[in-house]
C-alpha cells in the first residue's frame, strides 16, 4: 500500500500561511463591520441634496435613457439651470442604474451606497496589506477598521448625494490595486479606466496625482525608464479628464454661478489676509476633527464660522497646530516615513477644501473629510505602534492593539448614533440646529422644514407659526439680507392675518430681487388683505404686464377694481381671469356681481348661471339670479330662484 506523501512546513512558510489565513478573516470582519455599521441608514429617505440629483432629476428619472445627458452635461443640469462648474456623471450615472430597477425608492440607493463603502475599505485593506508587509497585519487592518469606523463618514455614507466621495476614494484604491500591485496588462488597462472614473466622480480626484505619481516612483525607482513608460497613460487620462471637464463646463449654456459669502463665508472677509488667516482656522479645525470628530453639521455657511485676523487668538492658535502637524512630518521622516506619509497624504487631499489659496463653493464640510482622514489615521495608527516599539507581532494581546480597539468601539456607536439624524430633513435640521446655531441657513432650514409641513386647520397653524417665525428671525439676525428668510416671513405673517408685517418684510425681501415676480405677486396679495387698493392695483397690473399671474391674480385684481367702483376695469379684469380659468366658480361670481353692477343685468344672469353650473352648492349664485331678474321685472324667475336658495 502507497504512502502518502507528508509535506513539511519551515517556519517561514507556516507565517505566511498563518497571515493568509488572517488575511481572509480580517477581510470578511471588516466587509460585514462596515456594512452593518450602516445599516441603519437603509430605510432613511432622500435627504438635502438627493432630492436635486434623484428624486427630482430629470436626467436620472429617465434611468438607462438619461446616461448620454448624464455624461455630457454638468453635474446639476438635470435639476436646475445654473453653472457651477461642476461635472461628475459617475455617482448620477449609477443612481440612473438604480433608477431603472427600482425608480423613486430610496432604499436601493441607501444599499449601494454603503455596499460601494463597504467595498472601499476591503480594497483599502489590500492596498495597505500589500504595502506594509514588513509590518504586523495588525496595523492596515486597524487602519482600514478606524477607516471603516470613523464617525465623520456618515456625513457621507448616509447621504445618498455624496457617493461621488465614495466613488472617487473606491475608484482611486481600485487604480492602486489594479495599476500597482496587479501585474497582468489587463489589470493595468483597469487600473488607468479606474483612475479615469476616480476623476469623473469628483474634481478632487485630481489630487490623488501626486500620490499615485509617488506610488509609481515608489515601485519603479530603480528602472527610471519603466517609471516613464508607467506614468504616461495616468498623465494621458489626467490630461484627457481635464480637457473633457473644461469643454463641459465652457460649452454650457448657462451662465457660470459667483459664489458668495452665503455659500463661502470667507468671501465675506474684509481682505485677503482674513480670508487667508480664517482658512488657517478651517484647517486646524479639520485637524481636530480627524481625530476627535465633535459636533458634526451637514452645514458650516454664513456665520458659523466667523472671519478672524491674524492677532485673534483663534487664528494663533490653529496656526501653533498647523505648525505642529508640519513638524511632526518633517521630525518622522527618517524615524518613521509611514507617519510623515499620512500626515502628507492628510494635508495633500484636504488642500482645496482647507480654502487658504483656493476659495471654493461652501466654507466647511465635514464631508470632505473622508477621504483626508485617511492620512490622519495612518499617522495615529503607527505613532501608537511606534512608541509600543512593537511592529511585527502577529498576536493581538498588546496594549497598543487594546486601545485601538477601545477607539474602534468609541467610533462606532457615535456613527451609528450620527446615522440616526440623517433619517429625514426634520431630524438632520433639528440636531444641526444645536451643532451650527450659527449658521443663517440651517436656522432657515429648520423652519422651512416645518413651514412646509403647516397643518391645513387655521386654528393649528396658530401654534405652529410662532416658533417658525422665530427661526426665520434668528436666521435673519445673523444675515439681513437672507432672501428666503424675509420672504417666507411674509407668507407666515400673511397666514396670521397680520398684513402689515406681512407687507413690511415681503417688501424687504422684493427689494433684494427686483424682478422677482412671485414676491411682488405676494406683496400685491397682502395689500389687497390689507385693504390698501391701490398700492394692490398698482401691483397686480404690473404682473399682468410682465405676463406673470397665479390663481387669484386676476380675482383679487378684479374686486379690487370692484371695491373702487371701477366697473369696466373690473370686468375687463375677471373675463380675462375666466380665459386662463373657465372653471373658477368664483371668477364667474365676480364677473357678475361686476357687471350687474354696471347695469347688464342679462350678462350677469348669464354668468351667475354658470357658476351654479360649475357648482351646485353655491347657492349665493342663486340668490344673485334672484335678485337680477327681479330688478328686470320677472318675478316668476326672481321667485323661482329665492325658493331654491331658501331650500340650500
Amino acid at each position: 500500500m502507497a504512502k502518502k506523501k507528508i509535506t513539511v512546513l519551515n517556519s517561514d512558510e507556516r507565517v505566511d500561511t498563518n497571515k493568509k489565513d488572517i488575511s481572509k478573516k480580517m477581510v470578511w470582519f471588516l466587509a460585514i463591520v462596515s456594512f452593518l455599521l450602516y445599516a441603519n441608514t437603509l430605510n432613511h429617505g432622500f435627504v438635502l441634496d438627493d432630492i436635486a440629483v434623484i428624486e427630482q432629476n430629470s436626467f436620472v428619472k429617465k434611468g438607462f435613457a438619461g446616461i448620454s445627458e448624464l455624461f455630457s452635461t454638468l453635474y446639476w443640469q438635470g435639476y436646475w439651470d445654473s453653472n457651477a462648474g461642476l461635472y461628475r456623471p459617475m455617482s448620477l450615472v449609477f443612481f440612473a442604474l438604480e433608477w431603472q430597477l427600482i425608480p423613486n425608492n430610496p432604499f436601493i440607493h441607501h444599499f449601494f451606497n454603503v455596499f460601494y463603502y463597504a467595498l472601499s475599505i476591503v480594497l483599502l485593506f489590500k492596498v495597505l496589506h500589500h504595502y506594509l508587509k514588513a509590518y504586523s497585519i495588525w496595523i492596515p487592518f486597524f487602519i482600514a477598521l478606524l477607516f471603516a469606523a470613523h464617525p465623520i463618514h456618515t456625513e457621507v455614507v448616509a447621504n445618498i448625494k455624496s457617493r461621488d466621495e465614495i466613488f472617487c476614494f473606491l475608484f482611486f484604491m481600485l487604480t492602486i490595486y489594479f495599476f500597482l500591485i496587479k501585474e497582468r496588462k489587463l489589470y493595468q488597462v483597469l487600473g488607468i479606466v479606474s483612475f479615469l472614473c476616480c476623476l469623473l466622480s469628483k474634481e478632487a480626484g485630481i489630487l490623488f496625482l501626486p500620490i499615485l505619481l509617488f506610488l509609481v516612483w515608489l515601485k519603479f525607482k530603480k528602472d527610471k525608464s519603466v517609471f516613464l513608460i508607467k506614468i504616461i497613460p495616468i498623465i494621458s487620462v489626467s490630461t484627457f479628464w481635464l480637457i473633457l471637464h473644461r469643454y463641459i463646463i465652457l460649452s454650457s449654456p448657462f451662465k457660470r454661478i459667483q459664489y458668495t459669502y452665503l455659500d463661502n463665508s470667507l468671501l465675506g472677509c474684509n481682505d485677503l489676509i482674513a480670508k487667508i488667516a480664517t482658512g488657517f482656522t478651517i484647517l486646524a479645525r479639520y485637524i481636530v476633527k480627524s481625530i476627535y470628530p465633535y459636533n458634526m453639521s451637514y452645514d458650516y455657511s454664513f456665520n458659523q464660522i466667523p472671519c478672524v485676523t491674524v492677532s485673534s487668538f483663534s487664528f494663533i492658535i490653529s496656526l501653533l497646530l498647523v505648525g505642529v502637524v508640519f513638524f511632526l512630518m518633517y521630525f518622522f521622516r527618517k524615524r518613521n516615513s509611514l507617519v510623515s506619509f499620512g500626515i502628507f497624504f492628510f494635508l495633500t487631499t484636504i488642500f482645496l477644501a482647507s480654502n487658504i489659496v483656493i476659495f471654493i463653493g461652501t466654507t466647511m464640510g465635514d464631508r470632505l473629510l473622508y477621504t483626508p482622514v485617511l492620512g490622519i489615521i495612518i499617522a495615529l495608527v503607527f505613532l501608537v505602534f511606534h512608541f509600543s516599539k512593537n511592529i511585527r507581532v502577529i498576536s493581538f494581546s498588546h496594549p497598543s492593539r487594546y486601545f485601538l480597539a477601545v477607539v474602534v468601539l468609541l467610533f462606532s456607536f457615535k456613527t451609528f448614533k450620527r446615522n440616526k439624524d440623517w433619517k429625514s430633513n426634520a431630524t438632520l435640521f433639528t440636531q444641526d440646529l444645536l451643532h451650527s446655531p450659527n449658521s443663517a441657513r440651517v436656522n432657515f432650514n429648520y423652519a422651512t422644514v416645518f413651514f412646509n409641513q403647516l397643518s391645513s386647520d387655521i386654528e393649528l397653524q396658530k401654534q405652529q407659526l410662532p416658533f417658525i417665525i422665530d427661526s426665520y428671525k434668528k436666521a435673519l439676525a445673523i444675515d439681513p439680507n437672507e432672501k428666503g428668510a424675509l420672504t417666507n416671513l411674509g407668507v407666515c405673517y400673511y397666514k396670521l392675518k397680520d398684513y402689515n408685517t406681512s407687507i413690511y418684510y415681503t417688501k424687504k425681501a422684493l427689494a433684494l430681487a427686483k424682478t422677482d415676480y412671485s414676491l411682488q405677486s405676494n406683496l400685491a396679495d397682502a395689500y389687497f388683505r390689507n385693504n390698501n387698493l391701490d398700492e394692490a392695483i398698482a401691483n397686480y397690473k404690473e404682473l399682468i404686464q410682465n405676463n406673470y399671474s397665479q390663481e387669484n391674480t386676476y380675482n383679487y385684481y378684479g374686486v379690487a377694481l370692484f371695491n373702487k367702483k371701477e366697473y369696466p376695469e373690473a370686468i375687463t379684469a375677471f373675463k380675462e381671469g375666466i380665459k386662463r380659468n373657465a372653471s373658477s366658480v368664483e371668477l364667474w361670481m365676480n364677473y357678475g356681481n361686476s357687471l350687474a353692477a354696471s347695469g347688464n343685468l342679462n350678462e350677469a344672469i348669464t354668468a351667475f348661471e354658470k357658476a351654479y353650473e360649475l357648482n351646485p352648492n353655491e347657492k349665493n349664485s342663486l340668490k344673485f339670479l334672484a335678485m337680477a331678474y327681479q330688478q328686470l321685472g320677472n318675478s316668476e324667475r326672481a321667485n323661482f330662484y329665492y325658493s331654491e336658495f331658501v331650500k340650500k
